[in-house]
């Protein structure tokens, strides 16, 4: 019995040392696992921007398509595309450093298909026509190794 009240006030005795111990390797195993931001394996970096048009951001009233399309130019990364928020002209997606073309869509509602008469009406483009391809789009935009803004510069002429 002695042995046994010896080893229960033991534990009890340390328990708070202990659990301030264990308590702190939680804390720096969870910071660990955290890190300091979203880190890509294979390769890809965060990029956040604004497409612009003529030097204001470019802010689409109503409905419609809403995207940026980064293209490679030389063929060497595979590129990324997302929407971007009508209201502000903003947009974030994540790619692989680089250069890239920049192809853009925005439209003022949607496209209209009426398979009675066999006809498909194209929504309207609020951009100018060379931007929607990446043959014709006249915008490059260069991706750094870490990241960050980018600036999507367009023109209405």
């Amino acid at each position: 019995m002695l042995t046994q009240n010896f080893i229960c006030h033991s534990v009890h005795k340390n328990l708070p040392r202990c659990g301030v111990f264990f308590t702190l390797v939680f804390l720096i195993g969870l910071v660990c696992i955290a890190g300091c931001g979203q880190k890509n394996t294979d390769g890809k970096v965060r990029i956040n921007g604004t497409v612009m048009l003529d030097g204001s951001p470019l802010i689409c009233e109503g409905e419609g398509e809403s995207y940026v399309n980064l293209v490679s130019a030389t063929d060497e990364n595979g590129g990324g595309s997302g929407s971007f928020d009508r209201s502000t002209g903003a947009f974030e997606m994540t790619v692989l450093p680089g250069a890239y073309k920049a192809v853009v869509r925005a439209t003022d509602g949607f496209m209209i298909e009426d398979e009675k008469r066999g006809r498909i009406t194209p929504a309207k483009s609020l951009l100018p026509k060379k931007y929607s391809s990446a043959d014709d789009t006249d915008v490059a935009v260069t991706v750094s190794p870490s990241g960050g803004e980018v600036s999507i510069q367009l023109s209405s002429e």
